[in-house]
């Protein structure tokens, strides 16, 4: 999720979960009380230099990053400039280059990034006035070669804007699709990553779950009540409890919770089996779904001398890290945390990989 940009985005009928961590409610119970602990140290910069790279590519067209396999690397959107196509742009040391181009009366969509042993892959939506929408599973080397479509058989695919919209685990890509008909379960879908794909498998999984830290699956029901996690592999289940005031989100590690409170959001992150709950200081806003990044860092913005910064939240200390200050748009997936620059537009895009901080 963007601090200032686009929500996020389900592209099923029977899941309309986009936004469900960060969703207000009516007034509840309240949420138990985080344990006792020493006072948060104050935050401090990280001495790390993002990665930067112009707004607007070499015809002046305006680049919206997507997603970054690492900091030097950066997938984004690209309209051309006569407004015809919609493009997916990598970029990487000054080189640009187009992986696709779709006409802009196709209402095109790129989505569900992941990278994995050097090859991005990403989900392509794409709809006419007179047909349905087609999500199409595709893969590229970073290192150059022509795009590979895997499948046209994703089904009613569902993303929520997270770092395992896309899952690469066990030669195979998977995803998460909502079933065909009104009953309450999820489709589990996987093609080979192998040449050009193959046949999808389908797997129907009762309840309504996403995949959080592979092989997991996280319950994702926007109304109320404890959170599920399911090991897919050995069918091993934990709940973690939650009160009817606050959200949970989780990872077989860490979760978020989220209740709304008279002066805005209350923050806590506990460890999934419900120990060492922990309020997270200050008037705070989530970047991204995901709960812990690398299973450390819970990546916020906060307003501060009416500018937005960008802070890092170590689970395993509680320090607080300054990333950027005076920031624009802010995204997160995996290790790297981006954002942009500029009085009243973006004039430049920065990266900074978690996984170079001290």
């Amino acid at each position: 999720m963007r601090a200032r940009a686009r929500p996020l985005i389900a592209l099923a009928v029977a899941l309309a979960l986009g936004g469900w961590l960060l969703a207000a409610r009516p007034a509840h119970p309240p949420v138990p009380p985080p344990q006792p602990q020493a006072q948060t140290p104050a935050p401090q910069a990280v001495a790390q230099r993002p990665t930067t790279i112009p707004a607007r590519l070499a015809d002046g067209s305006a680049f919206t990053p997507q997603f970054y396999p690492d900091a030097a690397t950066a997938i984004g959107t690209v309209r051309t400039p006569d407004a015809t196509a919609e493009r997916l742009v990598l970029r990487r040391d000054g080189v640009e280059r187009e992986l696709r181009r779709v006409p802009v009366e196709r209402y095109p969509q790129f989505l569900g990034f992941t990278a994995a042993d050097g090859v991005l892959y990403w989900a392509e939506s794409t709809a006419t006035t007179a047909g349905p929408w087609e999500t199409r599973m595709w893969k590229a080397s970073l290192d150059g070669g022509a795009p590979v479509s895997l499948t046209t058989d994703a089904g009613a695919a569902v993303f929520f804007d997270s770092q395992f919209d896309l899952v690469v685990a066990e030669g195979r890509l998977h995803w998460i699709a909502a079933p065909p008909d009104d009953s309450d379960s999820t489709e589990l879908r996987s093609v080979a990553i192998g040449g050009g794909g193959g046949k999808v498998t389908v797997d129907s999984f009762p309840g309504r779950y996403r995949w959080t830290t592979w092989p997991w699956l996280q319950s994702a029901d926007v109304q109320s009540g404890p959170v599920e996690l399911v090991d897919r592999t050995t069918g091993q289940r934990r709940t973690v409890a939650a009160t009817a005031a606050e959200t949970l989100g989780c990872t077989p590690a860490w979760c978020r919770s989220v209740a709304p409170t008279a002066s805005g959001n209350l923050f806590q992150v506990l460890r999934a089996d419900g120990a060492d709950r922990r309020r997270i200081p200050g008037e705070v806003n989530a970047v991204t779904v995901d709960v812990g990044l690398m299973d450390r860092y819970e990546v916020l913005t906060e307003l501060a001398d009416e500018k937005v910064r960008v802070l890092a939240y170590d689970l395993r200390d509680g320090t607080m890290k300054v990333l950027a200050a005076d920031v624009g748009v802010v995204g997160a997936r995996g290790p790297v945390v981006f954002w942009s620059t500029g009085a009243t537009a973006p004039e430049a895009w920065n990266a900074l990989d978690l996984r170079t901080l001290p």
